[in-house]
């Protein structure tokens, strides 16, 4: 697809309610400074409602540094409204994290779209990764950190969903063939087994890993690098810093990478207000934060051993 300046058009998604803009702003800062002369960006941001001074303070990011981008806001409120009853949500989740499976049939005239979590910074073009030829996959996407790095959520995701750990993939980071996604009735399967399921230690990321098992390209890790340390990974091979579970610069100092985060940081208009996110978040805070991550490692071990272990269901129905 090609627009009035004749590049090929690439379509970026964000799902982001007022809490996250901020760090959406951190990201298009990032990707804007990275960008291809090539193509033109077309950021779509789903919400179910933001605010007009938000609005402004992302717009203006992006819209007056190139002529090569443009931002449209998309209302997902009456999608969510089906189905805001049946979400499985913990600790700081919002309903946000389940706009994504509605990019396809939002977006059908794309062949591919590329949805990505709004706390990231990018450090290559992303264009390159929306070059991937994905085939018949589903989705292009990369290896959660967290199943191989500790061992009682890669004991999840192979004994309660069925999932090999090393196969099991962030959701942060999509590339999606729409074509595919329809044909297989992803989001139709999504809210049918949420119904059937509860799925809490990861939910929206848990049911995509059930459905789209052996339908995923798996994706260079660098491409969704977090701070948890690798050691075979080497650092410049990194092309996208996802600064996920407890790595929040904004929360915490001496988080691995967090220049990145800041360098980009002091070129929006939200540099103050993360700098008093930082400086203000207590050790209060901070605590429940590392009783939460205890409290989700606790929560996927209860559920693999559980009577409700989805795996064991599954194969007990097949017989």
């Amino acid at each position: 697809m090609t627009n009035i300046y004749n590049k090929k058009e690439m379509p970026l998604v964000f799902a982001v309610d007022d809490n996250y803009a901020p760090f959406l702003c951190v990201a298009l800062r990032s990707i804007i400074d990275n960008a291809s002369t090539d193509y033109y960006y077309k950021i779509y941001i789903l919400n179910t409602g933001i605010s007009e001074s938000n609005k402004e303070r992302i717009t203006s990011i992006a819209e007056e540094l190139t002529d090569d981008l443009s931002v449209e806001y998309v209302d997902v409120a009456d999608r969510m409204d089906a189905i805001k009853d049946k979400t499985a949500l913990r600790d700081y989740y919002t309903n946000a994290i389940y706009y994504r499976i509605f990019i396809p049939s939002l977006f059908p005239q794309y062949d591919k779209i590329l949805y990505l979590d709004s706390d990231m910074v990018f450090l290559e073009d992303i264009s390159k990764l929306y070059e991937t030829d994905l085939g018949d996959n589903i989705f292009g996407a990369v290896h959660e950190e967290a199943m191989s790095f500790f061992d009682v959520f890669g004991t999840y995701a192979e004994e309660f969903l069925d999932v090999p750990r090393m196969e099991y993939f962030n959701s942060g980071l999509l590339l999606i063939n729409t074509k595919e996604y329809i044909k297989s009735a992803v989001e139709q399967r999504f809210i049918d087994l949420m119904l059937r399921h509860k799925f809490e230690v990861a939910p929206d990321q848990d049911y995509l890993n059930v459905i789209c098992k052996g339908r995923v390209k798996h994706l260079d890790i660098g491409w969704n690098k977090t701070p948890i340390p690798e050691k075979k990974f080497k650092d410049k091979d990194i092309k996208l810093i996802h600064y996920k579970l407890n790595f929040k610069p904004w929360h915490y100092d001496n988080v691995r990478y967090q220049d990145a985060f800041w360098k980009y940081a002091k070129k929006t208009p939200f540099y103050d207000d993360l700098l008093k996110m930082r400086n203000n978040y207590t050790q209060e805070e901070k605590d429940k934060d590392s009783i939460a991550f205890i409290n989700l490692q606790k929560m996927a071990h209860r559920h693999t051993v559980g009577i409700n272990n989805y795996k064991r269901l599954m194969m007990r129905s097949a017989t």
